[in-house]
């Protein structure tokens, strides 16, 4: 035949396998490679100058002691945030400080820092020539110094505290510890300097406004005096505030005033009470009448008499001489309390009159006095302003006294305290901080490793030779001219186990060559639903059970698959079920069966199997919305659906299918092979895989009780050496 031929779809895979031998086969190189980089890092560390580091922490906190604190002045707490701690940072790497470290640790006799110095290294040389880097001779030895001594200082905040770290590293490991350490203190020294000179500018700042604010509270307190005796508020301090005198005599008059009132009432009401009790004949029964003496005895005396009167009654009649003088005693007595008692009244209503003459008095006093008071109001709010300013200018000088005697006080008794403090000073490094030697031998071995071991698989993925390609079957192009081909042999299943036609014909490349790669294109290609159909229709007896043996190897891959049988000729109900008259699709389709009674178990695998039906199939009665929904319900518990239908159900189940395998007993170049492969195109867009099986041979029907058993051990050898194949 001829014909033009078209590029083959492939996809590339890696031999994992190959990659390894590849590593095997370079392992000396590896192994060499290895010993060069590790044994070349050891010998050039080891050679190098160790660099050791000390390290010393600080915390910056307010300084000062509570003993030390006034008592006058409240307790403060500072605030340190990042920026304050930053701050300080950048003090402790502050040109001033370094000087000072330098010139105490005399850093510029020290071998290191000579040949910071000196600097006659050959690369600088050349970067200087070249003019990109700064000449040494351009620079003083102390910017030298200073430089060198920055790249071994290290100062840093501890993230969410107050603690700073100052590193300091030398090739002399007392020199690091000395170095940190001095670092460290001069810092502290640097801040209690800043603070003594603070003091003693406020110290003299507090002197000169003392001497003014003395000045300023004596006019101040000499014209509230003045102003208070041209204006005659003199103030007394008998009560809780002072008050002037004419507020206080206004106050005195008050108070005098309602005691009198009170005693006129008092004498008022003790006058008529006594000369209702004298009208009514009885004594009265108040204390300035019961303290009479006089009235006292008289009282005696009536009570002995009525006691005699009581007693001769008895014996002598009221006409009797005896009682005519007893009574007439009585009598006398009577009228003596009277006017005894009249006496009293006489004196209260005297006193009630004196009081009342006292109160007129008071009044009119009272009249004047809040005239006075009333007219001296303004007066005593100007007042009243001189002494607040006169308060505020002696609270204000001894405030600045109290503290210019604590600032002199701190200052001769050298007590200023850093607002840091050392937490742990620094101490002789043991161990070299650059270079680790072992730790770093031992990452470049690593790194080299891997080097080597991602150089080999470049190289030999470059090359080519562990790369495979893997054949995807598309739809059969037009047929080239034949090249004659070694007749083939396919393995695959006992049924569809056939021999391949050994007329010279052309394998497309499409074309894939057994059933196990066709489960794994399925497979990896993720295609749910598959359509198998024949080149050519054949009986029952005669036609190889594709679908069969593609829904068991989709199985044994540890998938879930189901077979649909479409074509209703009992081929692979007797060889998956045995045969059994079941219900199946027809009958689910139209509603007279559910799922689980139409679907039926391999009895040689875990694949599942729905029989044709009892009821008759048409392209026309499928042609609807119930088949989506059926095969949607069943996509939904099974991984692959395939489906073996007759070529005149394509057109309906090609559009739901995404991949089809055609298969064919004759050359993938026939008209028959090349037309099934027309007619799935034309229906679907489903990528088409092509199987090739042996024609049908002539064989003798077995036993009627063996054929399963016959089976079944030649599936056995099928899968055996269908697993050797793969």
């Amino acid at each position: 035949m001829t014909g033009s031929s078209m590029p083959a779809a492939t996809d590339v895979e890696i031999d994992v396998r190959a990659l390894f031998m590849s590593l095997v086969r370079a392992l000396p190189f590896i192994l060499l490679f290895l010993l060069l980089a590790g044994g070349g890092t050891f010998v050039l560390l080891s050679s190098m100058t160790p660099v050791y580091k000390s390290e010393t922490t600080v915390l910056i906190e307010a300084g000062g002691s509570d003993l030390t604190r006034s008592a006058s002045t409240p307790e403060t707490t500072t605030v340190l945030d990042r920026e304050a701690v930053a701050s300080q940072v950048q003090l402790i790497r502050s040109g001033d400080l370094a000087k000072i470290v330098a010139s105490k640790l005399d850093l510029e006799a020290l071998p290191e820092y000579q040949k910071a110095i000196k600097d006659e290294s050959f690369v600088n040389a050349m970067l200087v020539d070249l003019g990109l880097a700064k000449s040494p001779s351009d620079s003083s030895v102390e910017e030298r110094v200073l430089g060198e001594y920055y790249k071994n200082l290290q100062v840093q905040a501890i993230a969410d505290s107050r603690v700073i770290t100052i590193s300091f590293s030398s090739t002399d490991p007392q020199i690091a510890a000395r170095g940190a350490n001095m670092i460290a203190a001069e810092y502290l020294a640097l801040q209690k300097a800043a603070k003594r000179d603070t003091n003693e500018d406020a110290t003299q700042w507090l002197q000169s406004q003392i001497g003014d604010l003395r000045q300023k509270v004596a006019a101040s307190e000499a014209a509230v005096s003045d102003f208070r005796s041209q204006n005659d508020l003199f103030t007394t301090s008998a009560g809780e505030a002072p008050t002037t005198l004419n507020q206080q005599t206004l106050a005195d008059l008050n108070s005098e005033r309602v005691r009198i009132s009170a005693a006129k009432a008092d004498a008022e009401t003790k006058a008529a009470q006594i000369r209702a009790s004298l009208k009514s004949g009885t004594v009265p029964n108040i204390t300035e009448v019961l303290n009479s003496q006089l009235i006292q005895r008289l009282v005696e005396q009536q009570v002995n008499l009525r006691a005699q009167i009581a007693e001769l009654s008895a014996t002598l009649l009221p006409g009797h001489p005896r009682m005519r003088e007893l009574n007439a005693q009585l009598a006398d007595l009577n009228s003596q309390v009277a006017s005894e008692a009249s006496k009293i009244v006489d004196a209260l209503e005297a006193e009630v009159a004196m009081s009342t003459a006292r109160l007129a008095e008071i009044d009119q006093r009272l009249t004047a006095l809040k005239t006075t008071v009333a007219n001296a109001g303004d007066a005593e709010v100007e007042l009243r302003a001189l002494e607040r300013e006169a308060t505020a200018q002696r609270a204000l000088l001894d405030t600045y006294l109290l503290r210019y005697r604590e600032a002199v006080g701190r200052q001769n008794g050298d007590y200023l305290p850093a607002d840091a403090r050392i937490v742990s000073s620094a101490i002789v490094a043991g161990e070299p901080d650059f270079p680790k030697t072992v730790p770093m031998t031992a990452a470049v071995t690593v790194a080299a490793l891997l080097l080597a071991i991602a150089f080999v698989l470049i190289r030999e993925l470059s090359s080519g030779r562990p790369m495979r390609r893997v054949m995807i079957a598309e739809p059969l192009p037009a047929m080239p001219d034949a090249t004659p081909l070694v007749p083939a042999r396919y393995v695959d299943d006992h049924v569809i186990g056939r021999t391949a036609p050994a007329e010279p014909v052309l394998a497309p490349p499409e074309t894939e060559p057994s059933l196990s790669r066709i489960s794994g294109e399925i497979t990896m290609g993720r295609r749910h639903r598959i359509l198998v159909t024949l080149a050519e229709e054949s009986d029952a007896s005669g036609r190889p059970l594709a679908a069969a043996a593609l829904v068991r190897a989709l199985a044994r891959a540890d998938r879930r698959a189901v077979l649909i049988d479409f074509r209703g000729d009992g081929a692979n109900g007797a060889a998956m079920c045995g045969g059994a008259d079941a219900p199946g699709f027809t009958d689910l389709f139209a509603g007279d069966v559910s799922f689980g009674q139409s679907v039926l178990r391999d009895r040689r695998s875990r694949a599942h199997f729905i029989p044709h039906g009892h009821r008759p199939l048409t392209p026309e009665a499928l042609d609807s919305e119930r088949l989506a929904t059926v095969l949607g319900a069943l996509e939904e518990t099974y991984d692959h659906i395939v489906m073996d239908a007759t070529d005149d159900l394509i057109d309906v189940l090609g559009p739901t299918a995404d991949a089809a395998v055609v298969v064919s007993e004759y050359g993938p170049g026939d008209s028959r092979t090349t037309r099934a492969f027309d007619r799935i195109t034309a229906a679907s867009s489903a990528a088409i895989m092509l199987l090739i099986v042996d024609p049908v041979e002539e064989r003798e029907e077995p036993a009627a009780g063996a054929e399963d058993e016959k089976a079944g051990d030649e599936e056995d050898r099928v899968e055996e050496k269908q697993g050797e194949a793969a």
